[in-house]
């Protein structure tokens, strides 16, 4: 590629290139810049040009990024956020500000922090909007990188790797029982916890199998599931009807009204360490600190 001298580029050039990378789309970039159509496709011209590439190919589905737009696109959007750091003062106004916070998190997420974090932040921040999504099966780092999440909250041994992670709280798993004849801190033999029937929650529904199951393989026993679910609040309205016994993090348990027995088993239960995952870009970003330091508050009241 050719030198270039930096004062023959446009800013908004940098900015063009961004709107279409994210969007893969001369008329949806155009849109999303309150541009024209022939505005935006005049200025691809010109980063054209400018890169001597041409960057994007249009398909019968939008605009495909060559590899030469792929490799510079990451640095093109951070070199932008700085700018935007630079040009931003240096404070946050959350009541003053009007603003969108995307977080991503589990079921159990939402009952235990998620459902606080919004109503607090929609308190101190009356203009914003809160969207709480489920974790992506795949691509988070992706969307954290691209600001379409801005926080995922997750257990520390599933958090991308080589992204910052806050730590919030760590809580621990507590045996419920729906079967009537066990009354609340009861110990259980191992014989008749691997006999009786067991619900389990995985994210996707389609799991029998967890790290309780590996504590039991190690000592050569294994319990019988006969119920999965994504969530625990389904969990523990199942429970209600049929006997189950199942392990719960303690803000769960906590969290619901249910009845159900505490029973105490001879495993050693595993924990979870919740932490909130970012993407380094937005590590200064005032906003974006204020928002990880109200999720602090609350985890840690």
């Amino acid at each position: 590629m050719r030198n270039l001298n930096i004062r023959h580029i446009d800013l908004n050039l940098l900015i063009t290139f961004d709107a279409l990378y994210k969007e893969r789309s001369v008329t949806r970039a155009a849109s999303r810049l309150s541009l024209t159509q022939p505005t935006v496709s005049g200025m691809l011209k010109r980063l054209r040009d400018s890169l001597d590439d041409d960057l994007f190919v249009r398909t019968s589905h939008g605009i495909v990024p060559t590899p030469r737009a792929d490799a510079i696109a990451p640095r093109v959007a951070s070199l932008l956020d700085e700018i935007g750091l630079l040009l931003a003062p240096d404070d946050f106004d959350p009541a003053g500000s009007a603003f969108t916070v995307r977080v991503c998190g589990s079921d159990y997420l939402l009952h235990t922090i998620l459902d606080t974090f919004a109503e607090k932040l929609l308190q101190a921040a009356p203009k914003a909007r809160v969207s709480i999504l489920p974790r992506p099966a795949e691509g988070l780092a992706r969307q954290l990188e691209s600001g379409e999440i801005d926080l995922a909250l997750s257990d520390r041994e599933l958090a991308v790797p080589d992204l910052p992670a806050r730590f919030l709280y760590r809580d621990d798993f507590v045996c419920l029982s729906s079967y009537e004849d066990f009354a609340d801190g009861e110990d259980i033999t191992l014989d008749r916890f691997c006999e009786l029937e067991h619900g389990f929650v995985d994210p996707t529904g389609g799991s029998f199998h967890g790290p309780i199951d590996d504590a039991l393989a190690s000592v050569g026993r294994k319990r019988n599931v006969v119920l999965a679910v994504p969530g625990f609040a389904m969990l523990l309205d199942l429970m209600k009807s049929r006997c189950l016994l199942a392990f719960v993090p303690v803000r769960i348990a906590g969290a619901f009204d249910h009845g159900f027995a505490r029973v105490r088993t001879p495993l050693e239960l595993p924990h979870l360490e919740i932490v909130a995952s970012w993407h380094p870009r937005m590590t200064r970003d005032p906003k974006h600190k204020w928002l990880r330091e109200t999720l602090v508050s609350i985890a840690n009241p």
